[in-house]
């Protein structure tokens, strides 16, 4: 994942953002069950440990200290801030590492499986020609009944240059490119929209047990997987740089004659520009 300059990080102890709430919301069920003495999460793209700041309020101390919490992103001090937070939970384990998102599956040891894995507010900083592999090696990363839990938004306010959010429509085609490829033809998770009042954001669970397909087998297509998905990803791209090029030429023309229509002419603008930026680092 390459560093974009207008991204930040969000962090505030005293609010707890609707899809964190909705990650802890299906944690709380996995760690109620009598059968799960431990639960191994991953949270990738930790931030400064956002989800887990609220923690205390959302979990009692014996459900915490069932958690095996591995915290993961590309900032040193943002892990470091996420491991201060995490080290006052309880969690029965703690584990951080720094790295590039897209080398996750390189930087974690090989036998490392994980029960739930997180990656909240992140994917539209993420170069779309990586984006295949981490999504295949999240899915390999699973345990047999491991769920991966993942939220964006469709538009970023204000927009971040060289971010490139995708929307619900367009993750509905990854993730079935993605899961055909792997062999897992029947399983079509739903990709939720949830309204907000600035913009729209989307989410998508994937259940391993839901699969039907061995981990021999998901290894034995990763690299086929990643190609596949990875096509899919480049015709969207093209796609949507088509239409946005179209957008642009209207505005050309026509000018923006409402405050509205100058929204969209700038979300439009960056929005060529990291079409324009991804498909060139894809080539």
């Amino acid at each position: 994942m390459s560093a974009i300059a207008d991204s930040s990080a969000f962090k505030d102890r005293e609010r707890v953002l609707p899809q964190h709430q909705a990650a802890l919301t299906l944690l709380q069920d996995r760690l109620s069950a009598p059968t799960v003495p431990r639960l191994s999460w991953l949270d990738l793209a930790c931030g400064r440990g956002q989800i887990v700041a609220s923690l205390e309020e959302s979990l009692s101390a014996e459900a915490r200290a069932k958690i095996e919490y591995w915290a993961y992103d590309v900032r040193q001090d943002f892990a470091r801030e996420t491991r201060k937070t995490a080290e006052n939970l309880g969690f029965a384990s703690l584990e951080t590492r720094v790295g590039d998102l897209s080398d996750f599956d390189r930087v974690l040891p090989a036998g490392a499986f994980f029960d739930f894995i997180t990656l909240t507010n992140t994917v539209h900083e993420i170069e779309p020609g990586r984006l295949a592999g981490l999504l295949v090696g999240c899915i390999g990363r699973l345990t047999d009944s491991g769920t991966l839990f993942i939220y964006d938004m469709e538009q970023i306010r204000p927009p971040e240059l060289g971010a490139l959010p995708w929307s619900r429509d367009d993750v509905r085609r990854i993730m079935r490119s993605m899961l055909d490829a792997v062999g897992a033809e029947a399983y079509r998770p739903e990709v939720g929209l949830w309204v907000h009042k600035t913009c729209n954001g989307w989410n998508v669970q994937v259940q391993r047990q839901h699969l039907n397909i061995s981990r021999r087998d998901v290894a034995a297509k990763f690299e086929t997987a990643v190609q596949r998905t990875r096509e899919e990803i480049s015709r969207l791209l093209k796609e949507r740089l088509v239409t946005c090029r179209a957008s642009l030429e209207n505005l050309t023309v026509y000018g923006a004659e409402t405050a509205e229509e100058q929204l969209e002419k700038e979300r439009l603008l960056f929005e060529f520009w990291a079409l324009s930026r991804a498909m060139e680092h894809a080539e």
